[in-house]
């Protein structure tokens, strides 16, 4: 069985409010504070992240490095 590989990574950090969204392995993932200051969650699309980060009522970040390119 294929171990599946998300296209797009959200990071939630409920202390500093905010969703930043991804493309899976940006270098700018891992700068965020690793895990234990926030949550990672994997997505197949784009589409998909952006709903769970509008489902959470956090402030969303659009990546400038992967995503806003």
């Amino acid at each position: 069985m294929e171990k599946w590989i998300p296209n797009y990574v959200t990071y939630t950090n409920r202390n500093n409010p905010h969703v930043t969204i991804h493309e899976n392995g940006c270098n700018q993932i891992a700068k965020n504070g690793g895990e234990g200051r926030g949550k990672y969650h994997g997505f197949e699309t784009i589409i998909d992240a952006k709903d769970y980060a509008n489902s959470t009522g956090l402030k969303i970040i659009e990546c400038s490095f992967c995503i806003l390119r």
